[in-house]
């Protein structure tokens, strides 16, 4: 299998979450500018909360920079309304594993007690635990 030199992402909005689809490597410039347009978009939001569905199984990692770079995207994210994170991911432990380097749980727990993030193997099962949570791609009201 091959993979672009750098990595992409897609991003869309449907009823009350931010879909992402990420694929390839992703160095610091893919970030940035993900952040920027992720940023852009959510402000649809209105501060309202809102959740994310990251499907990750294309991706293939990245940089230290970039996983800081993204903790921070999150934590501003979280002060915008994010509730929920539900990371979709192929059965490997190293990415879910870069991935938790982002969490601002890891960071103080106490300071977004009402954010939660879980990881599927399973689009449907990231769907569904959202839907639960009260978040779904469908109109909301």
């Amino acid at each position: 299998m091959r993979f672009p030199k750098y990595g992409n992402y897609s991003l869309d909005i449907s009823g009350n979450v931010l879909e992402v689809f990420a694929t390839g490597a992703w160095n610091l410039r893919t970030t940035e500018l993900f952040v920027e347009e992720m940023h852009d978009l959510i402000s649809k939001f209105d501060d309202k909360p809102w959740a994310a569905l990251m499907d990750g199984r294309r991706w293939v990692l990245s940089t230290p920079e970039c996983q800081t770079c993204l903790a921070d995207a999150i934590k501003t994210n979280i002060s915008r309304g994010l509730c929920r994170s539900a990371y979709v991911l192929d059965s490997g432990m190293v990415k879910r594993a870069q991935l938790e380097r982002t969490h601002p749980a890891k960071q103080r727990e106490v300071e977004f007690p009402q954010y939660e993030r879980e990881y599927f193997e399973k689009y449907f099962s990231a769907l569904n635990w959202l839907h639960t949570e009260g978040y779904s791609p469908l109109n909301t009201k």
